[in-house]
């Protein structure tokens, strides 16, 4: 595994998850509350600083209200 890739992509992924969220005027507790994803974690996730499971990833889509593929839109 390349280390420096795998980080670099969790840090797009997060900085989009914070775009969407912005967009949409969404705090991060209006998304943690749609879903089962804590504030914490939502807050390292979008700072790039924390690797998820698949099924975070799909909690944070519903909890911004879009399609999980737009989360990898970036």
């Amino acid at each position: 595994m390349n280390e420096h890739r795998d980080l670099k992509r969790l840090k797009l992924i997060g900085e989009n998850i914070r775009k969407i969220r912005e967009s949409k005027d969404l705090s991060q507790d209006d998304v943690v509350n749609r879903c089962d994803v804590t504030k914490g974690n939502l807050s390292m996730i979008e700072n790039g600083n924390k690797d998820f499971y698949f099924t975070t990833f799909l909690e944070i889509a519903k909890g911004l209200g879009v399609e999980a593929k737009e989360l990898l839109d970036f």
